[in-house]
């Protein structure tokens, strides 16, 4: 015969030595502990509940304290609006946050698909500008007119329309991401008042041919010999030819392929240089050197020969075209200042490194040159791009035609 009776057995434990029964305990134990969970959720936190009728209650409590309920006919259902109501007191949280602390959040999870360059960029431009100015500002209450009261104060200082506008993007850009993430239910900087972009300025030549030829033989014998030839050959850009390496040298096909930049970054609060991919997809491109280009070339590679015995340990192989006196990329404060000796010693008017880019395009126009080849030389995304900031050029040689 079985026996049921629980007193019975645990008299006849005792008895026996026996240790009393310990699993109803636990399992009563454990029905507390769920239960003692169930009531004591924190904010933004539900649960869900089967009623008697078979329906499923669920409860959600706000971030404002309130505890909501919603009584639904099937589990999934249930579910599924109390996912709905957290997701919602979640996205009111996030909207209640400073336009600093989500502009902060927003760039470290966005700088990672940024190149270093611009990522530098946005990272100064932030707290330089956004933080000090509108880094207190509740997300949830900002609108157009703040920013157009911030473009205003900009232009004060004064900032250039050209940074503004870089500004702006940034700030459209940031919004629009807590607009698609649901923290925002529209861009409040969407429609500001924005300085105008202008016209494409148009460049004239800044040097003639003649002149040309005066600062090239100017600039036999230093330093900086083939990197103006090169410049004034082909319209790279400075970066380019800062970063141009001998495997770039393709000497059977007679062509150089440019595939990377070298820009200064801020890393810690210094400037460093480093090498990065061209400014655009386009600008990675394989141009043609004509032979006088090729023998500075073969020049240039003797004297880099001579500089590599000259500093012995110091030299830092980089592979570089135009390396420092220790095989190091060339500092730009530099090479602007020997360039401005040269064009002194020329008796030329002062003009930008990168200006010798604008007299290479203006040349080989006026040489008759197509103008879908000239801007594949230089790197331009599409020939109209050619077309806005040269074509004028067109109108002098139909005059002389004429």
């Amino acid at each position: 015969m079985i026996c049921n009776n629980r007193t019975l057995i645990n008299e006849y434990r005792e008895k026996r030595g026996l240790l009393p029964d310990v699993s109803q305990q636990e399992e009563t134990m454990t029905q507390q502990s769920r239960k003692s969970k169930t009531r004591h959720r924190g904010h933004n936190e539900g649960s869900i509940r089967p009623t008697p009728n078979g329906t499923w209650r669920a409860w959600v409590t706000l971030t404002s304290g309130k505890r909501i309920s919603k009584t639904l006919p099937t589990k999934p259902e249930a579910r599924d609006w109390l996912q709905q109501k957290m997701t919602e007191a979640e996205e009111a949280r996030d909207s209640e946050k400073t336009l600093g602390e989500y502009m902060l959040g927003w760039f470290e999870n966005h700088s990672s698909q940024l190149k270093e360059s611009t990522r530098c960029d946005y990272e100064i431009i932030i707290h330089k500008y956004i933080l000090p100015a509108l880094g207190e500002v509740v997300l949830n209450t900002l609108h157009r007119s703040v920013f157009d009261s911030f473009y205003t104060n900009l232009r004060r200082i004064p900032v250039g329309d050209t940074q503004i506008r870089y500004i702006h993007r940034i700030l459209h850009k940031a919004l629009q991401d807590a607009v698609d993430d649901r923290i925002l239910t529209f861009n409040p900087c969407e429609g500001a008042k924005v300085p105008k972009k202008r016209r494409i300025h148009r460049v004239y030549c800044p040097l003639s041919e003649e002149q040309s030829i005066l600062l090239m033989n100017q600039a036999k014998g230093t330093p900086l010999e083939v990197l103006i030839h090169l410049a004034l050959k082909t319209g790279m850009r400075q970066g380019e030819l800062f970063a141009l390496k001998w495997k770039d040298i393709l000497w059977e096909t007679q062509q150089i392929h440019i595939q990377r930049n070298l820009q200064c970054v801020l890393r810690d609060g210094k400037q460093v240089r480093n090498f990065s991919t061209p400014k655009t997809a386009t600008s990675d491109r394989k141009i043609m050197a004509g032979e006088k280009t090729l023998e500075a070339l073969r020049a240039q590679q003797s004297e880099v020969q001579l500089k590599k015995a000259l500093a012995k340990n110091r030299w830092q192989e980089n592979d570089l075209v135009f390396p420092s006196s220790t095989g190091t990329p060339l500092n730009q404060s530099n090479v602007r200042k020997q360039y401005a000796e040269i064009q002194k010693a020329a008796g030329l008017k002062h003009i930008r490194f990168h200006d010798l880019r604008h007299t290479a395009a203006s040349l080989m126009l006026n040489h008759g040159i197509p103008v879908i080849v000239v801007s594949k030389m230089l790197g331009h995304s599409k020939p109209s791009i050619t077309m806005d900031i040269y074509g004028h050029l067109y109108n002098e040689m139909q005059d002389e035609a004429a």
